[in-house]
């Protein structure tokens, strides 16, 4: 019985070779589609496509290479289970004259190796032919119908010593179709190494142009950010923990009128932290004048940090005053406060 498997570089080779002849393909097109361009400058779509094509499919067979080789012998080590795992049917016999048939060849049925089927025929050449399931069961081989209007072929096969030739004739519309099979294999040549270099090596670690022009636009964000950087100062920015926060805000909002100020336990949110704070005003003060000046100390005192006063405010009831603070870490957020402190000289020049 055949045997599948065959040696690695029997499946690089095959791999090697269908790549060379796709890539020698696509090269001869984008030569043809350059003469064009060289000829009328105004029209340069076409070259332009076929270099993309050509380098790209050129890196993408160099990159699907190693997993299609191992795909190719995967499979065919399965065939080969398959067909030690199940032998050949016994006792087939011919529907007509009740001869035992003679094995003529095996099958897989579907991808990657799917359901193993042996065929049979008649020693005296009744016909249909037999489809067996190596468990003894029969395949119920489709019929052929002509392409043109579905009716019923009758088929001739005719051999010589290189070729088989089959020929069907509808017999309902009369049409004939003809297909020949090789029976000697064609010479397998071995590979131009040249070729194998310039078509499959050299195409390792190779991008795609797509990557490439993503490569660039990466490339340009990162020096966009690092023009952000270098325009605006972190030293404009008073980066404090949780207890120097507590220290300035304890010791300013008292200076304003407010007892006994405190932060909660904070809560950690990855990008930022956030505080929940609260102040009685020991005046008792209108409810409006106390959020407003609470809110001012705190924005004048943290203006220059990396703490924010949240967008819900202060809230107030019966002199008891709370709200929340976010604290910054992350450069783009320090980069924003930095524009921010920017922008208020900018607006404002007499605070230089």
């Amino acid at each position: 019985m055949k045997q599948y498997r065959k040696s690695d570089q029997y499946y690089i080779d095959e791999f090697d070779r269908r790549t060379i002849e796709r890539i020698r393909e696509l090269k001869k097109l984008m030569a043809e589609a350059e003469k064009r361009y060289q000829v009328d400058h105004n029209d340069s779509s076409e070259y332009f496509f076929r270099q993309i094509e050509y380098f790209t499919t050129g890196v993408s067979y160099a990159r699907n290479k190693k997993l299609s080789v191992q795909e190719s012998i995967e499979e065919n080590e399965r065939k080969d289970r398959l067909l030690k795992t199940n032998p050949v049917p016994e006792n087939v016999r011919c529907n007509t004259c009740h001869a035992l048939m003679n094995l003529r060849l095996h099958e897989f049925l579907g991808h990657k190796g799917g359901a193993l089927i042996y065929y049979f025929s008649c020693p005296d050449g009744h016909l249909p032919m037999k489809a067996v399931y190596p468990d003894g069961r029969e395949y119920p081989i489709p019929k052929r119908t002509c392409i043109y209007c579905g009716g019923k072929l009758l088929g001739k096969t005719r051999k010589t010593k290189t070729k088989l030739i089959r020929t069907d004739k509808c017999q309902q519309c009369g049409k004939t179709d003809s297909f020949e099979v090789s029976l000697s294999p064609g010479k397998i040549l071995p590979i131009d190494e040249g070729e194998r270099r310039k078509y499959c090596t050299d195409f390792i670690g190779s991008r795609p142009f797509s990557e490439e022009l993503k490569s660039l636009a990466d490339l340009g964000d990162l020096f966009d950010r690092q023009q952000e950087k270098a325009k605006y100062n972190f030293g404009q920015v008073k980066v404090l923990n949780i207890v120097q926060l507590e220290e300035i805000l304890t010791e300013k909002i008292a200076k304003g009128g407010f007892l006994k100020f405190q932060l909660e336990k904070p809560k950690n949110l990855n990008r930022y932290l956030t505080v929940e704070f609260s102040a009685q005003d020991k005046d008792g003060g209108e409810k409006a004048k106390s959020i407003k000046t609470l809110k001012k100390i705190i924005d004048t005192q943290l203006f220059y940090t990396n703490w924010r006063l949240m967008s819900s405010g202060i809230s107030y009831n019966l002199g008891f005053l709370n709200g929340q603070l976010k604290g910054y870490s992350f450069e783009d957020d320090l980069i924003n406060i930095v524009k921010q402190i920017s922008k208020k000289f900018r607006d404002n020049p007499s605070l230089l």
